[in-house]
């Protein structure tokens, strides 16, 4: 329940509009329920988009596993594998090494 002190009055009457308060340090507390729904813990890194006059939080493994699901339905349409990626990637990396180090027999590992 919330303490209606708070609440705005142009502020719709619904349960997904949260007002958050920021502290002196910049710091928001996110509710239970949010953490919750969206797999938030202690140490979960968000992504901060400001669009426009808007401030969005975005929970990282949320932004990542988007990305991935892209990259695969993108791979998917291409009719190409990650391992043929992997290979192509592999064989470009050894054609690099040999131009910046000519004349060695194996170039060396980069970490």
């Amino acid at each position: 329940m919330h303490n209606q002190r708070y609440r705005r009055p142009h502020q719709p009457d619904d349960d997904r509009l949260q007002p958050l308060t920021v502290s002196s340090k910049g710091q928001i507390t996110i509710s239970a329920d949010a953490r919750r729904k969206l797999s938030i813990d202690k140490g979960t890194h968000l992504l901060e988009i400001v669009a426009g006059e808007c401030l969005v939080y975005v929970p990282e493994h949320v932004y990542v596993n988007q990305l991935l699901a892209n990259i695969r339905e993108s791979l998917r349409r291409s009719n190409v594998t990650v391992e043929q990626l992997i290979a192509d990637l592999e064989a470009h990396r050894e054609e690099v090494l040999r131009e910046f180090y000519p004349g060695t027999e194996r170039p060396p590992v980069m970490v």
